[in-house]
């Protein structure tokens, strides 16, 4: 492993060690742990013992935690787990592949039973040294783009969640409607946006034209996004939210404008945080069901270590339609 990032032994256990008192360049600690991750290596602990003694412990590595969908999601892990007298070893990548791969590191140093992952764009090359040891992995929103093989997965029906939104806003006739997402760099997360206009093509017979915005992922991002939507595009009468973390960004932008949802303009959304179903919130949106992903995902891997590993399948979990009070209907509108 040290030949491969091009340092001696002692300065690559140096760096695995964690220390900070010696000086050590940026270059070479990354240099370091990319080599870990091409070669899989594991400090102090031959790959065998891996198939050995359990240390009772999960790794879930999730991209965000200020986003609740993910919140509920781990909560429900965690549920399942611990009736097995497992913990769990959580840590948050921040969407970052370089703290990807170093966190998936120290948890094969670990030597952690098996993994649930929600990937980075990066996540084939984080995970190589999980599956070149072959540790029970289970991904949950998100595939390893880029990496052969099958493995075991738990979705959310992101096409359909975008059908049922543009199917019901084109049932209650809205035909200028614009989609405000993120360019999340997954297909899969598209599936959303793809989704929505033909649900939309379906409802009103006829493909409608296609305002498609992607913006910033936080919640100021999605203000911004609003901004520009509202400004350069005002003669639609809906908006669907492709993601709720920007999404309450969106609904701060109309509150400052005085813009009443439901009323001045239609607004559905795909994800179902608490903010937008208490008080005076009751938006129309599709429930990816996180907390049924999070205990098929449990489930799938304490399968995986409780015997003979099946054979790697996806899980497509069914999303739910809450009709609010957000959309209006304009079909008799003149």
């Amino acid at each position: 492993m040290a030949r491969e990032a091009g340092t001696t032994a002692a300065t690559a256990s140096y760096v695995l060690s964690g220390k900070e008192g010696r000086y050590i360049s940026t270059d070479m600690r990354n240099r370091v742990m990319a080599a870990v991750a091409t070669t899989g290596y594991i400090k102090s602990s031959p790959a065998s013992s891996l198939h050995g003694k359990r240390q009772g412990i999960i790794a879930v590595l999730v991209p965000q935690f200020s986003n609740q969908y993910f919140t509920n999601l781990m909560v429900a892990i965690e549920s399942v787990v611990e009736k097995q007298g497992l913990s769990l070893s959580i840590s948050n990548t921040f969407d970052d592949p370089d703290r990807e791969r170093d966190l998936v590191v120290k948890m094969v140093q670990q030597r952690v039973d098996g993994y649930i992952l929600i990937p980075t764009t990066a996540g084939a090359r984080s995970t190589d040294p999980i599956r070149k040891l072959r540790v029970p992995m289970v991904l949950v929103d998100r595939p390893l783009q880029g990496a052969s093989g099958s493995f075991t997965e738990v979705f959310p029906d992101n096409y359909r969640a975008g059908y049922v939104l543009g199917e019901h806003l084109g049932q209650a006739g809205h035909t200028r409607v614009a989609y405000l997402g993120w360019d999340s760099g997954f297909e899969i997360l598209d599936r959303r946006r793809e989704g929505f206009w033909d649900g939309l093509a379906a409802a009103t017979g006829k493909r409608q034209r296609e305002v498609s915005v992607n913006g910033d992922f936080p919640a100021d991002g999605g203000y911004r996004l609003a901004e520009r939507v509202h400004r350069e595009h005002p003669d639609v009468t809906a908006w669907c939210l492709g993601f709720n973390v920007p999404a309450r960004g969106s609904v701060d932008y109309l509150r400052d404008q005085r813009i009443k949802v439901g009323e001045d303009l239609s607004v559905v959304m795909i994800g179902a945080p608490d903010w937008a179903l208490v008080g005076a919130n009751d938006f129309t949106l599709v429930d990816l069901r996180p907390e049924e992903m999070g205990r098929t995902a449990a489930e799938r891997l304490l399968q995986e270590l409780s015997g003979p590993q099946a054979a790697p399948a996806r899980t497509t979990v069914d999303c739910l339609l809450h009709a609010g009070s957000s959309v209006m209907d304009i079909r008799n509108s003149h």
